[in-house]
């Protein structure tokens, strides 16, 4: 499973006689990555969506849905809180996903990313989810 976001950058030098040099590797400044986590903070319409399937692959049986609280942008770094009320998304939990450019209906979006990990809310608990996501 992969468990982070990077960059690959590489040059090319194409000549008029044909010849192509590259490909030259560099690296992403410190100021590119924050420009790029800026904009992938600033995607449409997130919402966290809640699963209750084991099945493989970047599929989610939806069970519950909610519009991201907030999106917080920090350097590299991108906070998408969701604060879960009493009432909502209660239950035992299988999958965990943001989805952008959502809505309210269910199935809407395109899956952004994916937790496969089991986890719980009771009835009446306040629960904040948070996903946070760094650029390297």
């Amino acid at each position: 499973m992969k468990d982070t976001i990077s960059f690959k950058s590489e040059w090319y030098l194409e000549y008029g006689d044909g010849k192509v040099i590259g490909p030259l590797k560099n690296y992403v400044t410190s100021a590119g990555l924050s420009i790029a986590a800026q904009k992938l903070a600033g995607l449409s319409s997130p919402y966290l969506v809640i699963g209750d399937d084991t099945a493989e692959g970047d599929t989610i049986s939806e069970v519950y849905r909610k519009a991201v609280s907030v999106v917080t942008q920090s350097g590299n770094m991108i906070r998408f809180r969701t604060i879960l009320l009493a009432g909502e998304g209660n239950g035992q939990h299988q999958k965990t996903c943001i989805f952008t450019d959502a809505s309210d209906a269910p199935g809407s979006g395109i899956m952004f990313n994916l937790l496969k990990v089991p986890w719980g809310k009771e009835n009446q608990m306040i629960l904040t989810v948070e996903c946070r996501l760094t650029l390297q």
